[in-house]
């Protein structure tokens, strides 16, 4: 009951603004899986607090839907996404499942979907869009599909993604994170016309982070017990065979090598499926009190105070949050030029990037920011000015909403 009242209290607000403001109401429904605070729930946080803050255009009345199956949920403990959810003061629905392919849930969805009366639909990664198309529910109202790019983390991986891409003929648009992704999508046949590419953002609260400074450094290296002699690189992301941090523990060791002078400290951020390998890997080179393996971390900003280098070893991605937060940060980058790193960062400009699967020229790169202080000082500087003027979660927001109210207005005609 307490959480209907905060819902039902949460859009009579909205209501009321939109009467003040005579600013018409888009209702948008969100749907998206998980427990965690992922790479898309932040972007959807950030969107929402954003959103409340502009003065022109629709006011967007956003409700989250989640699935959930855990027994601990109906004992009153929630998961990081519905806890941050609330926090943020956005209202939520959860659809119960009773195991993985549920049949029942396309009915919960569509009885949810009624009793809300949507102005749009979004979902997001390959359950959301098949369970969506499924329900037949895009036939009667718009729907738009976030695309964030697949991965192959195990053999179930392709049939998903196979799966995915039938769901995405449906939806009248698709935002994808970059033009690398939009490609993936029209070689397998999803039509290029309904594709928008827009970037992620970074949060507002990152750009005022004052630019890292020697003292600074040294005293957030202290708060994670790393000596101040002490070289740090980190790392951050979904421990899984595209992310390839496997790549960079191999640079890592290449590089004791090349400078054994150097005092590393490494910290994977992060777990999945590849941690054990990970790990083995760190073993059979000597690492295992160079690099640590954090675990899953809720904030990082304590990590990117005390990095020298952020490196990101990805065999595959879209538009990587590590990758924005790191220049917003001031932290000099080292990535492989893949998917859509390339379309945010020029080699030599603004980071340095270097082949996928070559732990060698990783380690090269990241030795030359170290030797090199001056570069490393261009290329951070270059970044987080870049970072601040063309990635703002402002313009981003703006640019959604605009296709909301598009596709909206175009359904409606």
């Amino acid at each position: 009951m307490r959480e209907f009242a905060e819902i039902t209290e949460s859009r009579a607000e909205v209501d009321l603004f939109s009467e003040i403001t005579q600013r018409p109401i888009l209702r948008v429904l969100a749907v998206l899986e998980g427990s965690t605070v992922s790479g898309p729930a932040k972007n959807l946080f950030e969107f929402c607090r954003v959103a409340r803050t502009l003065s022109t255009g629709p006011v967007v009345e956003l409700t989250l839907v989640t699935f959930h199956r855990s027994l601990a949920l109906d004992r009153g403990q929630n998961t990081d996404l519905i806890e941050t959810a609330r926090r943020s003061g956005i209202p939520l629905e959860r659809i119960p499942e009773r195991f993985v392919f549920d049949v029942q849930v396309v009915s919960r969805l569509r009885k949810l979907v009624l009793r809300l009366n949507p102005n749009v639909i979004q979902t997001h990664a390959s359950k959301s869009h098949f369970l969506m198309r499924c329900s037949g529910l895009g036939n009667d109202r718009p729907w738009i599909a976030f695309h964030h790019g697949y991965t192959n983390t195990d053999f179930r991986s392709p049939i998903y993604n196979s799966l995915d891409r039938w769901s995405l003929q449906a939806p009248q648009r698709i935002v994808t994170v970059s033009a690398a992704t939009k490609e993936q999508l029209r070689r397998h046949g999803v039509s290029g016309e309904r594709i928008a590419v827009i970037h992620n953002a970074v949060p507002a609260q990152l750009h005022r982070q004052a630019p890292n400074d020697a003292s600074v450094i040294r005293q957030k290296k202290s708060a994670l017990g790393v000596s101040p002699d002490e070289t740090v690189i980190l790392c951050a992301g979904r421990l899984s065979k595209e992310k390839a941090q496997i790549d960079l523990v191999a640079a890592i060791a290449h590089l004791r090598r090349q400078r054994p002078d150097l005092a590393l400290r490494v910290f994977i951020i992060g777990d999945g499926p590849e941690r054990e390998r990970i790990s083995q890997a760190m073993q059979s080179a000597g690492l295992e009190k160079t690099v640590v393996l954090t675990g899953h971390l809720k904030n990082l900003a304590c990590y990117y105070e005390a990095a020298d280098v952020v490196a990101i070893p990805s065999l595959s991605e879209g538009s990587p949050n590590v990758l924005l937060e790191a220049m917003a940060f001031g932290v000099p980058v080292v990535a492989t030029a893949v998917g859509g790193i390339p379309e945010i960062v020029n080699h030599g400009e603004t980071a340095l990037l270097v082949p996928a699967k070559d732990p060698r020229a990783m380690a090269a790169a990241i030795e030359q920011l170290l030797s090199d202080p001056a570069t490393a000082s261009s290329l951070s500087g270059q970044a987080r000015r870049k970072v601040e003027t063309e990635y703002s979660p402002e313009s981003r927001a703006k640019t959604l909403i605009g296709i909301y109210d598009d596709i909206f207005r175009r359904w409606r005609a």
